[in-house]
């Protein structure tokens, strides 16, 4: 008996067959997506189903027959809906694949299958429904017309950044009088109702700020004036934007004790302040550092105002869609990265308005890449290996180490292709600039870094 007559182990397994397909034709149901009709002979049914019938004979046990060897036809009477299902499996993401490289349409995502049709003396037919990103023809790239708002340095922005680190290196020191803002408090709190404490709502030694803007105002009110040692019960209502909804608008009894209240003692701004946090030689140069530092940031949000207002620009004149699972892509990834950040997973509840907020710009972000990419194509713009290799060279020249150093981390953390595509960008927006009228307005006091 030979090993294909016997089908134990030494059975011979079924070869994948070589895929024929007959057609694919392909139509554009939307800008972002495409719907390939797939047909394959009905021989390419039949193999997938004598293909999955080896591996199911090995596994059924049928009544009258050892495991592994009851007769094929038997199997394929009783389990005629198991093969199927099998077959289907194992068919049609191969076919889809070979549809794919005889069309060269590359999908963002994962396709849907629909009309699916199959029989023994029948071609082997379906649909796959898949989302690629769209062919975009950029028009009006000349004669862009900008509003560019641009925020200045504020007289007091060194003034202020430097209260700000002084208050951080604040000391304290214990004090016996009422508590007032900005004095740092020890305390143990809990809920109660009716006078009661609530089980599981106590927190001990806590330690906080009065009147911090990350305190609750209700909490710090009711808190204000007592005295180490005192123990206070008040109210305290949620604002109705509060972060976890289930306690937005609510109003809940706290019963707190004071046990240490401690004042801030700022140290001087002088000479000896700046070199402690640097090489400083004085004040002086303490303060030119961080006025040039501001300076750059105010230029990169300006910088970045307009690039904004360019894409706007193009957008305005260029409207297409991003595709739906490109922007789910993106707007996951941003959860989770502050998932990551937090280290806690968002609530179902939370996670969905998350989703919601996100949205809107996922899908600019989307759409601003993709029109940039066109431009870049539309124009014949590239990055040479020359390129990449002096913007290697600059950031280690601003970083004070080797070529050889920037290079190997940015291998390792496979950044290349960022910068390359960052690089990119960036002759796309001088391109764009240079063909642009651009009006410049200061942004409106109060709102610098909101535009």
């Amino acid at each position: 008996m030979s090993a294909q007559e016997g089908g134990g182990r030494g059975e011979a397994a079924v070869a994948a067959p070589a895929l024929e397909i007959q057609s694919v034709d392909v139509e554009e149901s939307k800008s972002w997506e495409r719907v390939l009709s797939v047909a394959l002979p009905s021989a390419a049914w039949q193999q997938a189903r004598a293909r999955v019938l080896v591996g199911l004979r090995r596994k059924v046990q049928l009544p009258g027959f050892r495991k592994g060897k009851a007769p094929k036809e038997l199997i394929s009477t009783q389990y005629a809906g198991q093969l199927d299902v099998d077959a289907l499996e194992w068919l049609l993401p191969r076919a889809y694949g070979e549809a794919l490289r005889r069309v060269e349409i590359h999908p963002v995502g994962d396709p849907e299958f629909s009309e699916v049709h199959y029989g023994a003396d029948e071609p082997f037919t379906f649909k796959a429904t898949v989302q690629v990103k769209p062919a975009i023809t950029v028009s009006g790239i000349q004669g862009l017309k900008v509003t560019w708002y641009t925020e200045s340095m504020p007289e007091d922005a060194v003034d202020r950044t430097l209260e700000g680190i002084r208050q951080e290196r604040a000391d304290f020191e214990a004090a016996d009088r009422p508590a007032g803002d900005g004095d740092r408090l020890t305390v143990d709190f809990r809920q109660v109702e009716s006078g009661v404490p609530i089980v599981g709502t106590e927190v001990k030694g806590h330690v906080f700020e009065l009147g911090h803007p990350q305190v609750l105002s209700g909490f710090s009110d009711g808190i204000r004036g007592m005295a180490a040692g005192e123990e206070r019960s008040f109210p305290v209502t949620y604002p109705d934007d509060y972060e976890q909804r289930t306690l937005a608008g609510q109003t809940r009894n706290f019963m707190v004790t004071l046990h240490q209240l401690e004042e801030k003692k700022l140290p001087d701004l002088d000479d000896d302040f700046a070199r402690n946090l640097g090489d400083f030689k004085d004040m002086t140069a303490l303060r030119e550092r961080i006025d040039a530092n501001i300076r750059a940031e105010i230029e990169q949000r300006n910088r970045q105002r307009l690039e904004t207002a360019l894409v706007q620009a193009l957008l305005a004149i260029n409207e297409f869609e991003a595709p739906p699972v490109m922007v789910e892509n993106y707007v996951e990834s941003m959860i989770a990265e502050q998932e990551r950040r937090t280290g806690r997973p968002f609530p179902s509840d939370e996670r969905a308005r998350a989703v919601e907020g996100l949205n809107p710009g996922a899908a600019f972000a989307l759409k601003r890449w993709l029109v940039l990419d066109a431009v870049a194509a539309q124009e014949g713009l590239a990055v040479s290996d020359e390129d990449f290799e002096a913007h290697l060279a600059s950031m280690a020249e601003a970083e004070g180490a080797e070529v050889a150093k920037v290079r190997r981390s940015v291998e390792r953390m496979g950044a290349e292709g960022r910068i390359r595509e960052d690089l990119l960008h960036r002759r796309v927006f001088e391109l764009l600039e240079s063909q642009a009228t651009i009006k410049q307005e200061a942004i409106p006091e109060g709102q610098g870094g909101a535009r």
